[in-house]
C-alpha cells in the first residue's frame, strides 16, 4: 500500500503545471493600476493603451502587440518558480502566474492579464 501512495503522489506532482508551462500563450491585458507614482493624466494616457495590448510568451521571449503592432518586446525567466520579464530597455518585472491570470509589477503599476 505504501508504494502505492507513493506513485500516485508521483503521478500527481508530474502533472502539476508550473510558472514556466502556464506563462507561455498569449495574455490580454485585463486591468492596470497606478502605484502614484506618475502624474494621473500620463498613468491614463498608459492605461488607455495598455488596455488594448496583448501578450505572447514563448522560448523565453515576449512581444507586446496593440492592435496588431509591436509595442515592446522582451523576454522571461523562471528560476526556482519565480518569473522575471525583463523589457528590451531592461526594466525588469516580478510577475506571478496562474492558470487565469498573469500580472506584472513594476514599481509606477501593476498590470493583470488573463488567457486569451
Amino acid at each position: 500500500m505504501p508504494l502505492f501512495i507513493l506513485a500516485a503522489a508521483l503521478v500527481f506532482t508530474g502533472c502539476k503545471k508550473g510558472p514556466e508551462k502556464l506563462i507561455v500563450k498569449t495574455w490580454k491585458v485585463t486591468n492596470v493600476m497606478s502605484k502614484g507614482t506618475i502624474q494621473d493624466s500620463v498613468f491614463t494616457v498608459l492605461k488607455n493603451q495598455m488596455m488594448n495590448a496583448e501578450m505572447t510568451f514563448s522560448d523565453n521571449k515576449y512581444t507586446m502587440t496593440s492592435g496588431g503592432n509591436v509595442i515592446e518586446q522582451g523576454t522571461y525567466s523562471v528560476v526556482n518558480e519565480n518569473v522575471t520579464v525583463t523589457t528590451e530597455e531592461g526594466m525588469n518585472m516580478n510577475a506571478v502566474v496562474t492558470k487565469e491570470s498573469l500580472t506584472l509589477d513594476t514599481p509606477d503599476f501593476m498590470t493583470t492579464l488573463q488567457p486569451k
